[in-house]
Formats: C-alpha cells, structure tokens, sequence
C-alpha cells in the first residue's frame, strides 16, 4: 500500500555536488538577471509566472489556459463559474508570487 509516507524524505540527502550545481545555475542566473535592462527583466518575470501558474495549476488537475490566465490578470474572468474560478485561483497564484518576488509579503517566506 502507497502512503504518504513512501515520499518521504521530501528533501534531498545533502549532496555536494547537488549543491554545487544549485549554487552554479542561482550565479549565473543572477548575471543573466543583471544584464537585463529593467523592463525586459519585470517582462520575463512576468512571463515565467504565468508559466509556473499554469504548470503548476495542471498538476493539481486544474487546466486554466494561458489565455484565460492572462484575461484574469486584466480583470476579464469567464462568466462560467468553474472556469472563472480557475481563472481567480490562478490570479491569486500570481499575485501572491508578485509579493514574493518582491519581497513584500506580510510575514517571512521559504
């Protein structure tokens, strides 16, 4: 039988190289980031929250479409109530990853 258990550890042993590896790719994509001009870089920024709302919202079995993500981001949602609240889920996914982003939260965040 399948539990949660059977995933358990959910982190990695620790791993030099793992960790080498994190501290390589977290380098060179912060100079990737500093070559940007400023508003290119809040457009990828943009761009890849999107993309992470809607991988992350298929996962868990939720299929709002990038068209319907980015008419919830400018107020547009479904007049169909099960995809309109796809479409508030995944607007509150971005928002709250806007925060993150920007360092804003209200309280401390992993």
């Amino acid at each position: 039988m399948v539990t949660l258990a059977s995933i358990e550890p959910l982190l990695p042993e620790s791993n030099r190289d793992l960790e080498d590896l994190t501290i390589e790719l977290t380098s060179a994509a912060s100079r990737f980031a500093a070559r940007l001009h400023p508003l290119m870089r809040a457009s990828v920024g943009d761009l890849v929250r999107s993309m992470n709302c809607y991988y992350s919202n298929l996962i868990e079995g939720h299929n709002t479409l990038p068209i319907d993500i980015d008419r919830a981001m400018l107020g547009d949602f479904s007049g169909e109530p099960e995809k309109r609240n796809l479409q508030l889920e995944a607007r509150a996914h971005i928002e709250v990853q806007q925060l993150v982003d920007r360092g804003d939260m209200p309280f401390p965040v992993l």
